[in-house]
C-alpha cells in the first residue's frame, strides 16, 4: 500500500519520518528493516533518517554519512545503519565495507540513500519512500511517496 505526503518545511517531513519510526517499531523481524530513500540531492533524505532516529528517541546528531559511507546510531531498541550510496559505482565497494553483515544485525534499521548505486547488491526494502519537490519555485514543499 502506497501513500503520499505533502509537506510544507523540514519539521514535516522529519514527523513524517517519526511515524514511520513508530511502524518500525511494531514490526518483528528476525532481520534488518531496509528502507531505499531516493530524491534529488538537498530533497529531504537525511532530513527524513533524522525524523526516523527522532521516532526511535535518539537524540545525538544525525549527519548524512556521505564520506563515511555508513553512520551507525544505537538507540534503546535498534540500530540504525544510514548509508550514503552516492559515491558507489561498483557493487564490490558495498562487500567492502560488510555490507551483508550490516544487513543480518537482529533489532536493526538499514537506511539506504541513493540505494539504485547499490541496488544488485541490496535486498527488496521494506518501506521505500520517494522524496521530490512538490514546488519548484520555492522548493520548501516536499512529496513523500512512501511504500
Amino acid at each position: 500500500m502506497s501513500r503520499v505526503i505533502v509537506t510544507s518545511n523540514e519539521d514535516e517531513t522529519m514527523s513524517v519520518g517519526e511515524e514511520l519510526a513508530i511502524e518500525i517499531r511494531e514490526i518483528k523481524a528476525d532481520r534488518s528493516i531496509v528502507i531505499f530513500l531516493e530524491g534529488e540531492l538537498g530533497a529531504g533524505k537525511t532530513t527524513f533518517t533524522k525524523g526516523i532516529l527522532k521516532g526511535f528517541n535518539y537524540e545525538e546528531l544525525v549527519k548524512s554519512p556521505t564520506y563515511n559511507l555508513v553512520e551507525i546510531h544505537e538507540t534503546k531498541s535498534h540500530k540504525v545503519f544510514h548509508f550514503d550510496l552516492y559515491r558507489i559505482s561498483e557493487p564490490i565497494e558495498l562487500e567492502e565495507i560488510g555490507i551483508d553483515e550490516y544487513l543480518k544485525e537482529l533489532k536493526s534499521v538499514s537506511i539506504f540513500e541513493w540505494p539504485k548505486n547499490g541496488e544488485s547488491s541490496l535486498p527488496s526494502p521494506d518501506f521505500h519512500v520517494q522524496i521530490s519537490y512538490k514546488d519548484t519555485e520555492q522548493k520548501n514543499k516536499r512529496e513523500l511517496l512512501i511504500s
